[in-house]
């Protein structure tokens, strides 16, 4: 496995800015946070940047919200619903700009 100096993904979360407000996933179930983000997605919303936090890895082995919720903000990045999705640097979260 590579060694890296600094965690490459700080470079790119330098990137995203200062969230005006955050989702707080934490806590819920997948379908849970799932629903949360489609309200998300789907509602009017003041804000135009979001951080999307959610459970880190335990280390039991369980999937955690990164890959399913990941292909979501992937797709609704390819429909237009967003102009920026980039993954958080401790790997529990992501940064998105909703599209205008």
């Amino acid at each position: 496995m590579p060694y890296f100096e600094d965690n490459p993904l700080q470079k790119l979360a330098l990137h995203a800015g200062e969230p005006e407000a955050v989702l707080d996933l934490r806590g819920l179930t997948a379908d849970q946070a799932m629903h949360a983000v489609e309200e998300l997605l789907h509602a009017t919303v003041s804000a135009k940047t979001y951080l999307i936090r959610f459970d880190p890895a335990a280390g039991d082995g369980r999937e955690t919200l990164f890959q399913p919720l990941g292909h979501r903000l992937l797709q609704a990045r390819r429909e237009g619903r967003l102009s920026q999705c980039l993954p958080g640097t401790d790997g529990a979260g992501y940064f998105i700009s909703l599209a205008d």
